[in-house]
């Protein structure tokens, strides 16, 4: 029994030891000033819509900003132009973000396995206005198949290992696709400063284990 424990002790430290350097894998950098540059506009106009969107450098972090227009496509949208990886054993990401308050952001990942045009969708917490960044856990099995604005059906779950891309939206629409509850127009912002690979639920418990609170 008290073999048994001490393995179990040291199997636990060694699982929160392990992810004390994998956490800190950084999967986006908004901080860099050179990262604003690698977003690119996709917004609501290629549905008929006016929405109208960016990300600037402002303050140490990235900014998406930008105006929604609910008639017609009802989106605001950027695409990150590099290509990003995941280790193949993450689960989640974690977000540290900012925001004005507003309700409907999302974070959107594409995968080398599904279909053209699919985006997996993950509709982000509501933050209070004006509050401090706050770090959000993004579990990868939260992500919503979506085409069109539609949920994907057919489209296999996401796995870390084939996430390539990845964007900023604020929308209308669920993460697998529908109109939700209204969402305001007018102008929005939402800052961020890194996206990382979050630590895993079997870590969280090891470090639970060794460190009971």
């Amino acid at each position: 029994g008290v073999v048994h424990l001490a393995s179990a002790a040291l199997a636990a430290t060694m699982l929160a030891s392990s992810y004390s350097s994998a956490s800190a894998r950084t999967v986006i950098d908004f901080s860099a000033p050179s990262t604003a540059a690698a977003f690119a506009a996709v917004d609501d106009r290629v549905m008929g819509g006016a929405s109208t969107s960016r990300v600037v450098h402002e303050d140490g972090a990235a900014l998406f900003e930008g105006n929604l227009i609910v008639e017609g496509g009802g989106f605001a949208s950027v695409r990150y132009l590099g290509e990003i990886s995941l280790s193949p054993e993450a689960e989640a990401l974690s977000l540290e973000a900012r925001s004005d308050g507003r309700k409907g952001y999302k974070l959107t990942l594409s995968s080398a396995a599904a279909p053209q045009g699919v985006s997996y969708q993950l509709v982000l917490p509501q933050l209070d206005e004006g509050a401090p960044f706050e770090r959000l856990r993004l579990p990868l099995a939260d992500f919503k198949p979506s085409l069109r604005g539609r949920p994907a059906t057919d489209a296999p779950p996401l796995r870390a290992v084939d996430v390539r891309g990845l964007g900023l939206m604020l929308s209308r629409y669920e993460s697998g696709g529908g109109i939700k509850e209204p969402i305001a127009p007018g102008a929005f912002q939402l800052r961020l400063r890194r996206l990382a690979e979050a630590e895993s639920e079997l870590a969280i418990n090891g470090r639970r284990w060794v460190n009971p609170q």
